[in-house]
């Protein structure tokens, strides 16, 4: 008996780690996602300026409310 009930807490403990282990990638992968949103403006109009990697103003066109394109601004 004592063999069987040290297998049951064995599968208990793989299954509790499991879960632990796929809340973390959960919560990884959450906190990439709202850091890269948090990253890029919200599309409020067609058209926005923004500051682009190299630290200068780009514009960017917004379809569907999300970023489609950017570029530098021109005459």
């Amino acid at each position: 008996m004592a063999h069987h009930d040290r297998v049951g807490h064995d599968t208990e403990m793989k299954l509790a780690v499991g879960t632990l282990v796929l809340l973390l990638v959960a919560a990884v992968l959450l906190a990439a996602v709202v850091a890269h949103r948090a990253s890029w403006p919200d599309c409020i109009s067609r058209v926005v300026i923004v500051r682009g990697p190299a630290g200068g103003p780009i514009e960017c066109v917004c379809f569907d409310g999300a970023l489609s394109t950017c570029f530098d601004p021109g005459p």
